[in-house]
C-alpha cells in the first residue's frame, strides 16, 4: 500500500507543472500582437518624433522608411560567455496614418539570442517588456516638446 501511495505522490508532483509548461510552449509559437497607440499628429511629424524617441531611450536607429512607415531600432549587443548567450533587443516600429489625420504607432519588441545551443540564433517577440511603456512615454514627450500635440488637461 505504501508503494502505491508513493507512486501516486510522485505522479502528482511530476504532472503538477504540465499545465504551465503547455501554456509557455503555446505562447512561444503564438504570434505576438504589437502594442498600439494613436497620436493626434500627422505622419511626418510623428515619424520624425519617433526617431528622436528611439535615441532618447538610448537605442540606435537602424533601417527606416517614411514611405513604408517603418523604423527599426536596436540596443547594443550584450556579450555572452560560457554560461550566458549573446543577446540584442530590437524594436520594430510601424506608423500608419488614420482617416482622421492622426497617426497609429505599432511597436513590437524582440529579443535576438545567439549561443552555442543547436540552431545557434533565435528571435522571440516579447509580449511584455519595459521598453513598450518607456518608448511611448519618450515619443509623447518629444511630440509635446515640439508642440505637435497638446498636453492633456489636468483634472
Amino acid at each position: 500500500m505504501k508503494i502505491i501511495s508513493l507512486a501516486a505522490l510522485c505522479a502528482t508532483v511530476l504532472l503538477a507543472g504540465c499545465d504551465s509548461m503547455s501554456t509557455r510552449v503555446e505562447d512561444r509559437f503564438t504570434a505576438v500582437p504589437p502594442h498600439t497607440r494613436i497620436f493626434a499628429a500627422g505622419m511626418k511629424t510623428v515619424y520624425e518624433a519617433a526617431q528622436q524617441a528611439v535615441k532618447n531611450v538610448g537605442l540606435l536607429v537602424g533601417r527606416k522608411s517614411i514611405a513604408d512607415g517603418r523604423i527599426e531600432a536596436y540596443a547594443g549587443i550584450r556579450g555572452g560567455d560560457e554560461v550566458r548567450d549573446t543577446r540584442q533587443t530590437t524594436l520594430n516600429i510601424r506608423l500608419i496614418a488614420t482617416d482622421d489625420g492622426d497617426t497609429r504607432v505599432e511597436l513590437l519588441v524582440s529579443e535576438n539570442t545567439e549561443g552555442s545551443f543547436p540552431g545557434g540564433v533565435s528571435k522571440q517577440d516579447l509580449r511584455e517588456h519595459s521598453l513598450y511603456e518607456l518608448y511611448y512615454t519618450a515619443l509623447q514627450q518629444v511630440l509635446l516638446e515640439s508642440g505637435a500635440v497638446k498636453a492633456p488637461a489636468k483634472p
